[in-house]
């Protein structure tokens, strides 16, 4: 008998996050987005602070806005290191390391939640996106984080993964596995459609058809994604 599937609880929490030096740089440059690239690094532990270190990815309104933030949290007070490694016209890519009076990321994981995405910060508050397998993770996460900041709610409900998102169906799916696995997407192709469709088991009409719908799809999402983090 087939398993089902596991319901779980998906919640985007919203905090402000007192003395963090990301809550209070990016409240004074409204127009700045910060979005965590790698894991939290915390590797210094004192009574009332901890020392951390990730890198973000920084999106501005302007270029004169990336700059200006920049040499704001470069010689912020809290900050220990900040290096930029790529940038572009109205984003860049940096390492920053910190001390914070405590650590939201920590508390998250603490609870028993995970992440299932980035934390963005924006205009004073970091935004949290989480899920829990235990029904009572969401609210483990909000007493966490009510401990060090003011908290909002954006949404709570169940969690369906991008998948379901973005509407994409199961045979959809299938057909774009085949066609990554058959190096389709390579330039000169590697592959035809009529290979695709025989691999599949289905005419290559079909098959054809699943791969435009799944496109259809995919491709402004991975569009906005990657010009969001990278322009």
């Amino acid at each position: 008998m087939q398993e089902k599937p596991l319901k779980v609880k998906a919640a985007t929490i919203k905090l402000y996050h007192h003395g963090c030096p990301n809550s209070l740089s990016s409240e004074k440059h409204p127009g700045i987005t910060l979005e965590q690239v790698s894991p939290v690094i915390a590797f210094a532990h004192k009574p009332k602070s901890v020392a951390y270190k990730l890198l973000w990815n920084v999106q501005a309104d302007s270029p004169s806005e990336l700059n200006e933030y920049l040499t704001y949290l470069k010689h912020h007070a809290k900050t220990r290191q900040m290096r930029v490694i790529d940038k572009g016209k109205n984003s860049a890519l940096i390492f920053h390391s910190a001390n914070s009076p405590s650590s939201s990321y920590e508390r998250i994981l603490q609870s028993g939640v995970v992440y299932t995405g980035p934390c963005i910060t924006r205009a004073g508050y970091e935004i949290h996106p989480i899920v829990a397998i235990d029904p009572h993770g969401i609210n483990k996460a909000l007493n966490e984080l009510s401990e060090i900041g003011d908290i909002k709610v954006a949404n709570i409900g169940s969690f369906k993964g991008l998948r379901a998102e973005l509407g994409i169906t199961t045979k959809q799916a299938e057909a774009l596995d085949i066609a990554l696995k058959s190096d389709y997407y390579t330039w000169p192709r590697s592959s035809k459609l009529d290979d695709l469709a025989k691999t599949a088991g289905i005419s290559r009409r079909s098959l054809q058809e699943r791969l435009r719908r799944a496109e259809s799809k995919l491709i402004p999402y991975a569009a906005r994604e990657f010009l969001k983090k990278h322009f």
